[in-house]
């Protein structure tokens, strides 16, 4: 084996080491509010596909079709007979997995823990991938580096690390785009023009907001013609959209093919996902809230204070080497170098108007927007900010020559290691990290930003230390999976964030049938009715409190030592 290929080895294991290292520890350390329920349609879409009703493989207002199929390959290899009791689709609102697994001798957890693991792996293939692709542009170096930066963003590093849409929705989206540009722009293989549409349709497959992944699309399809317009605009206009035909065609069989709903129901597949994505998008909220789609009901947050609240949620949680990344990354299109300049352009203004194109599309679509919605902008923005360090980093070896080459991997390795610094203080949640500048400005300064059931494992495992608690039940807000995964007792949940309507009366009965309250206190600036049932146990003395990152997190009660009074308070909850 010759020097080169020993490197290249050498470099894909490197990426495979550092990129597994972080997200496979402590994997099932906790678990966020919204997996228990990607497991129960996991699971459900496992039952599907072992009954052959395939009518049955859809979630929503997003296909999710990658992240069922995860679940259903975990399901098969923790709990294959699962397809074959006959209990039909569980109801994945209403908790009904965890119980029905418990009864046949399976843990909710150690599901979760093999998807989880699954995911990684599918994720480090893509990653991989990405690297293949970067390097066909730039040099190796330049590729590692960048690539490295991003994946240790500590956000984007954390739901690598969760069973959710949002990692791969990233890699694909980036992997379709550059695949798309080395077809335009260097290398004219229709095997990149075929990657690109596989790769948009599992994007699609994912999740249905990838639709952003357009705008860089339609940008480079105009640069190409604007490069070759001495051809004529005719002619570049036809081969342009000749491209894109092909590139949809392939997106089209992709999404038909790998979802088996729609071999046999193609017309309810799409009405159930882009029906309910149009109706949350424009009515706030999905079909089963809204009954039908309103034309005239339509409506956009166009306010630029509405896109300026997803923004601050992405200058929050990046790193100020992120931030200063980017900055250097402008002058990537100034470069005078003719070699590197048009490669620099082209990447400088994809990864911008990736990143601005998924800000903008989750700023004014209404509904509720989580931080991880625009996971794709964190990796766009993050590549950009490692290939503006790196050529920061040439640029001063060029000007100051006494630096020479070794200051240049100086400063790159004290950037690279303040940013999974940045990353790895944060473990094994690392979402929980904040900018530091942001911070000490006072931005979230009361309560976490958008806590995510981060620190109820914690109680549940203090509580587990206690005699007899196999015996004695929790009550805990958002108990299921993030409380009851890491509790040996009962468990009661309290408003699933789901439920509407009056419950007071079981809210007041849940809490008679319980030793212990445990009070998820730092989501109260998040929702209002949870923020009534933290000011109802005010007077209340906690039993144990748990802190994290400086933030009261979670407020355990003994419901013995609760006074009359504040029964009372709880009575005239609204």
């Amino acid at each position: 084996m010759n020097r080169n290929k020993l490197i290249d080895v050498a470099i894909y294991i490197g990426l495979i080491v550092v990129f597994l290292v972080p997200r496979l520890a402590g994997i099932g350390s906790f678990v966020t509010l919204d997996e228990p329920s990607w497991l129960s349609q996991g699971a459900n879409f496992y039952y599907a596909l072992g009954q052959r009703e395939f009518e049955n493989t859809v979630y929503e207002y997003q296909p999710a079709v990658t992240t069922m199929s995860i679940i259903s390959l975990g399901m098969l290899l923790y709990f294959p007979e699962y397809r074959g009791f006959g209990q039909g689709y569980l109801d994945y609102e209403k908790g009904r997995l965890d119980p029905f697994m418990i009864q046949h001798g399976k843990d909710p957890l150690m599901l979760l823990i093999y998807s989880r693991v699954i995911q990684v792996f599918v994720l480090l293939v893509l990653c991989l991938t990405l690297y293949f692709l970067l390097q066909k542009f730039l040099p190796k170096p330049v590729a590692v580096f960048a690539l490295v930066f991003a994946m240790f963003d500590p956000f984007y590093l954390s739901q690598h690390r969760l069973m959710d849409h949002e990692g791969m929705v990233s890699l694909f989206v980036l992997i379709s785009l550059i695949s798309f540009a080395l077809y335009l722009f260097k290398e004219h293989k229709f095997a990149f023009l075929i990657l690109s549409g596989v790769a948009g349709g599992f994007a699609q497959l994912s999740k249905s907001s990838a639709v952003a992944m357009l705008a860089a699309m339609g940008v480079m399809l105009l640069w190409r013609m604007i490069q070759d317009r001495e051809q004529g605009w005719v002619k570049v206009f036809i081969d342009g959209l000749r491209s894109f035909g092909i590139w949809f065609a392939i997106l089209l069989v992709t999404y038909f093919v790998f979802w088996p709903g729609m071999w046999v129901a193609p017309g309810k597949m799409l009405y159930t996902v882009y029906g309910n994505a149009f109706s949350y998008a424009f009515q706030g909220a999905r079909l089963k809230v809204t009954e039908e789609l309103d034309v005239a009901q339509f409506s956009l947050n166009t306010r630029l204070g509405d896109i300026w609240e997803v923004f601050k949620i992405l200058l929050y949680r990046t790193t100020p080497w992120t931030w200063l990344g980017v900055l250097l990354g402008f002058a990537l299109p100034f470069t005078r170098d003719s070699e590197h300049a048009p490669r620099n352009k082209l990447f400088f203004t994809l990864l911008l108007t990736n990143g601005i194109a998924f800000v903008l599309l989750i700023g004014i679509a209404q509904g509720r927007n989580s931080p991880h919605y625009i996971l794709s902008s964190y990796l766009s923005f993050n590549l950009l900010a490692g290939l503006g360090w790196f050529h920061a980093a040439e640029w001063l070896v060029k000007r100051i020559p006494s630096i020479r080459q070794t200051g240049q991997v100086v400063l790159l390795s004290v950037v690279m290691l303040a940013q999974t610094g940045s990353a790895l203080m944060n473990y094994p949640y690392y979402f929980t990290y904040r900018n530091p500048i942001l911070a000490a400005a006072g931005w979230y300064r009361e309560f976490p930003h958008f806590p995510y059931c981060e620190g109820l494992e914690l109680a549940a495992q203090y509580l587990a230390e206690l005699p007899d608690a196999k015996n004695t039940t929790v009550f805990a807000y958002y108990s299921r999976g993030c409380v009851s995964y890491y509790y040996p007792g009962p468990t009661i949940s309290y408003r699933p964030y789901y439920s509407d309507g009056d419950h007071t009366e079981d809210l007041l009965n849940n809490l008679r049938a319980s030793e212990y309250l445990v009070v998820y206190y730092a989501n109260q600036g998040q929702l209002a009715h949870h923020l009534n049932f933290v000011n109802a146990m005010a007077k209340a003395e906690p039993f144990h409190v748990i802190w994290l990152n400086g933030y009261e997190y979670v407020r355990i009660y003994k419901v013995d030592d609760l006074q009359p009074e504040i029964f009372e308070a709880l009575a005239h909850l609204k």
